[in-house]
Formats: structure tokens, sequence, C-alpha cells
């Protein structure tokens, strides 16, 4: 390799032989398109408690300044959001402590449109999951779950997002059985697009009682996750990185190859 400096010789050389001698390294995978996947917050939107959690406000703006800050205050589980493990479990990963490779993860969608249009209060079954693998191919070791119910359609009316008739809260999540299948599958986390991974009715959130413990994490609140296809993407997710959070507010994109 005449006139290469000795350092980025030793390196090309390297290189050829960990990709064979001669060749060229394959070219990173490039997304077609990128999907945002998030809502913006807003002092308008739903909430958990249907109290205000979230404030926004103006410290300087243009042109007195010459320039424009704010600050903001919110709950750790507001708008779309991400449920660290240690929500749920004592001894799980806190939000910060969440390895940035299990927040990048190749991504699979379930879609149970049809199925929520006739029942609200919907619980993907095992059954759905099922034939899910039966028609896409097993769901791979460090997956991440989007379940596409479109109740993000909803958003942000308060009264039909969070649905409360009777005290209690009506809106589709996960069953039990389904939850349990994708801890088997080790799946790196779940995303949804409703106020969360538990049924409205729940009263005991048994699905993330299962899956935190297993250290699976949770987006909540996602959207427009009807439009991303069964299989083929990425799925990027980037919490507020709090010390010792439970959760934080997330920017979540899909990359589609």
């Amino acid at each position: 390799m005449p006139g290469r400096h000795p350092i980025v010789a030793l390196f090309c050389g390297l290189s050829m032989l960990s990709v064979g001698c001669g060749s060229v390294p394959p070219p990173a995978p490039v997304a077609e398109r990128v999907i945002d996947l998030g809502h913006s917050l807003s002092v308008t939107d739903p909430t958990w408690s249907g109290g205000p959690v979230f404030s926004h406000r103006t410290l300087a703006e243009m042109p007195k300044q010459g320039y424009f800050a704010a600050a903001f205050s919110t709950d750790e589980h507001f708008g779309t959001h991400l449920d660290a493990p240690s929500h749920f479990a004592p001894e799980g990963l806190s939000v910060d402590r969440i390895p940035a490779d299990r927040l990048v993860r190749p991504a699979m969608c379930l879609n149970v449109v049809a199925q929520v249009q006739a029942n609200e209060d919907y619980r993907v079954t095992l059954a759905d999951v099922e034939a899910f693998e039966r028609e896409r191919g097993v769901i791979p070791d460090g997956t991440t779950v989007a379940i596409a119910t479109g109740w993000d359609a909803r958003w942000p009316h308060v009264g039909r997002y969070m649905n409360v008739r009777a005290g209690a809260k009506h809106f589709p999540g996960l069953s039990l059985e389904a939850a349990r299948h994708l801890v088997q599958r080790r799946v790196a986390g779940i995303v949804i697009d409703t106020p969360s991974v538990d049924y409205g009715p729940s009263e005991t959130f048994e699905v993330h009682r299962l899956t935190q413990p297993a250290g699976v994490y949770h987006i909540e609140n996602a959207r427009g996750l009807t439009a991303l296809p069964a299989t083929g993407f990425t799925l990027v997710v980037a919490p507020i990185k709090i010390q010792g959070g439970s959760g934080g507010p997330a920017r979540v994109f899909a990359m589609l190859r």
C-alpha cells in the first residue's frame, strides 16, 4: 500500500481480512422512509389521572431578548412515553440504564384494528399472535413488537381517548396469554397506540407485572402504527434519559427499508 501512512495501511489491511481479501464491506442499510410514531406534548393532551401533568412556559422570546427559550415540566408517563422495566419491577432497569442497542431493534407489527372496531375492550389474544407467526414467521429474539389498534385516531380528544364510563376506562390492550408468549419470544419492547399495554378496565396491570420483570419495556400512546408493514422495518426508541427514571416521554421512529 505505497504512499499510505503505516497506521492507515494496517487498519485497511485488518479491515480487508475481516471481510475477505479484496472484498468490499456491504453498505449499511438505508431507510427509504422514516415515520414519526409519537404525539407532540401539549398541555391539553389526555392524562392517566385526568388532571394536568404537563406545563410549558416561555422564559424569553424574540425580538426583545434576541432568542426564544422555554421551560417545561411533566410526569414521566405522559404523552408518547416509555415504561422502563423499573416501572413495575423493583430490580428492573431504569430508563437511563436500558442499553442503547435495545432501543434500536428490528420490528414487527400486529394489526388488530378490525377486532377493536367490534370491541373497544379488545385484548390481543394468543391466537392473534400465533396466527401472525404462521403468516409472517416466528418473532425473533430481541424484536420490538408494535400492536396497531387504531385507537390513536381518537387523540387528543380526552373523553374519547380515555373513554371513561361508570368509573372505568375502556380501550384495547394485550391479554395475559399473548403477553406471556411475547415474553417467551424474548422481545425487547412492546409498542401500542393506546394509553396502556393493559386494557382499560384492568385494575391490576397484569401485563405490566408479567412483562416488566422480564426486562420488556413499553411504548404507550404511540401513533401511526396502522401505517406500518407487518415486517421489514426498524424501530428507533429515544426516551428522555432521566437518571433513575421509571420512564419518560420519547421520540419513536420507524425506519422502513
